[in-house]
């Protein structure tokens, strides 16, 4: 796809200012990675400059990196009633080993600190994230790293797929070093996944 880009912050604005004057409320920023967004301020800046358009009592954004949760885009939240009371943080697994070989550069007890203080800053944000199951070289201890983070997290909802090989990726040139995980298992560690991630949304629901 190519090096990531964004729109100068005098388009976004723009935009919004003209969906606003005829009758939008509520807008949403999107991007592969939103809240690396460069187009001349931070990505919290563009949040709070968006809050401020006439008209717009409410802005959405997805979706997001751990990497980039900033100690400025959590204050924003704290700070700005107009922001959201949500937050899609992929996470991808709980076992730091899986996560590493997933080139994503945090450990589960980075992650678990930030989402920390984004709940912190904005009670009862809810949290939404991303997992794999069955990535090549997963083992059951590492699920059970996945299971565990689930309890620990305890989003209001995941979105959960099986690792399917893509061409040209880290992963797919690696799968038979890392060793791959059987379709059984993978489906299995996924049944198993949105089981509790059922009970967790109900318990939080209730």
């Amino acid at each position: 796809r190519g090096r990531e880009v964004s729109r100068p912050v005098a388009e976004v604005l723009a935009e919004v200012q003209r969906l606003a004057k005829v009758g939008v409320r509520e807008v949403t920023l999107l991007g592969q990675n939103v809240n690396s967004y460069a187009g001349g301020v931070d990505f919290a800046d563009l949040l709070l400059q968006c809050c401020d358009v006439p008209g717009v009592d409410r802005v959405r954004f997805t979706t997001s990196h751990p990497h980039d949760l900033s100690d400025r885009l959590i204050e924003a939240f704290r700070a700005q009633p107009k922001i959201a009371p949500h937050f899609h943080l992929p996470v991808q697994s709980g076992s730091d080993p899986v996560l590493k070989r997933m080139r994503r550069d945090y450990t589960v007890e980075q992650y678990l600190e930030r989402l920390a203080k984004l709940r912190a800053a904005r009670p009862g944000i809810a949290v939404t994230t991303d997992i794999i199951v069955g990535f090549p070289g997963e083992t059951a201890e590492d699920f059970e790293l996945t299971m565990k983070l689930l309890d620990a997290a305890r989003y209001d909802g995941i979105f959960s797929f099986v690792y399917s090989s893509r061409k040209h990726t880290s992963a797919a040139r690696h799968e038979v070093e890392w060793g791959l995980v059987p379709h059984e298992v993978k489906v299995e560690r996924l049944e198993r996944l949105q089981t509790r991630q059922q009970e967790i949304g109900t318990e939080i629901a209730r």
